[in-house]
């Protein structure tokens, strides 16, 4: 079977069902252990690593993408659709996903996934159609059905940067596989739990570093549950008027996120609320994320009145030293334990 053309994408909240409905293959593009060079001359030194990292690999030519979309989330994020635009030969969609989650808004957003489906159709030459969609929403279900099952028994971050970055029917069957094996072994978990949220984080061996140390892990990272997490309920999908506002409430009711701007603070309700059960809270943060770092502040306030400890890890990919990550997360644990 010959390999399918692939679409790139940066943020979680990226609609990958109308991506895969058109025939592309949806892959997120992360940071990974090769220093930042090229990029530097293109943006600034203080924009993450979830913008440098890609931008390095696209200006390496190591990025064979058909195209690349950028959804509106953080401000250097949105810029780097610019600094892509003018430095490659892809062609750039820059998805209008809304900053305020809200009913109106809603609405401009169903019209937004209407544009952005003719951009994919006239980018593949052929029409989406409903049952191609409607297909597509299927199996994704099917893959974050399986994913929730999965981390309600251990997170599994290898499992979801395949699905980030795979076809969705060969994760669909790891997927299955692997849960079986956690189903099998079913381990009773005694160990100290500790809620790990923040931004992106790529390196697998972050998340060993913090089981090694005692912990067992309660996700909220947007390479973890947020990736896959919505409260939208499953119902019937009768035509691509349907399918569309369907996306549009599964994205609105996804885990949320600090880039957006929720009614009834339901950022801080949900964070607060999964932190309840755990011995502390640990954040992973990339340098320079000013969304995350602005919640950072009033969340550890809060938690602290609350009685949990927090611990801020500040990464930058490549990250320089994993031992010295290992000696606060080792101090930390023995003060949550205590």
């Amino acid at each position: 079977m010959a390999k399918r053309e692939e679409i790139g994408y940066f943020c979680s909240f990226t609609p990958k069902e109308l991506i895969k409905s058109a025939g592309f293959l949806p892959v997120r593009v992360l940071a990974d252990e090769r220093p930042i060079s090229l990029a530097n001359a293109h943006i600034q030194s203080y924009c993450c690593s979830q913008v440098k990292g890609p931008l390095e690999k696209m200006l390496t030519g190591d990025l064979n993408l058909k195209g690349a979309v950028f959804t509106r989330s953080c401000d250097s994020l949105m810029r780097l659709t610019d600094i892509w635009d003018l430095n490659s030969k892809m062609e750039v969609y820059d998805l209008e996903f809304p900053t305020n989650i809200n009913e109106r808004s809603r609405n401009y957003f169903v019209e937004e996934l209407y544009r952005f489906k003719e951009w994919l159709e006239k980018l593949s030459g052929r029409e989406i159609s409903f049952e191609d969609l409607k297909g597509s929403i299927d199996l994704y279900e099917e893959l974050e059905k399986i994913l929730y099952d999965v981390y309600d028994i251990k997170p599994d971050y290898e499992l979801t940067l395949r699905a980030e970055t795979r076809d969705v029917e060969e994760v669909i069957r790891e997927g299955k596989s692997r849960l079986k094996q956690l189903k099998k072994a079913n381990t009773q978990n005694s160990k100290a739990k500790v809620l790990v949220t923040g931004s992106v984080c790529p390196f697998l061996e972050v998340y060993k570093l913090i089981e090694s140390v005692g912990f067992s892990i309660v996700d909220d990272l947007c390479t973890g549950t947020r990736f896959f997490k919505s409260d939208v309920e499953k119902r019937e999908i009768k035509d691509m008027e349907d399918a569309m506002g369907f996306l549009a409430d599964k994205y609105f009711l996804k885990a949320p996120c600090p880039t957006k701007n929720y009614e009834g603070d339901r950022r801080f309700k949900y964070l607060l609320d999964r932190a309840q059960k755990v011995d502390g809270v640990v954040f992973i943060l990339l340098k320079f994320c000013e969304p995350h770092l602005f919640d950072y502040a009033q969340l550890k306030k809060e938690l602290g009145s609350r009685g949990k400890r927090t611990l801020l890890l500040e990464l930058e990919f490549p990250i320089a030293s994993l031992e010295q990550l290992r000696t606060r997360l080792e101090a930390f644990y023995e003060m949550a334990v205590s």
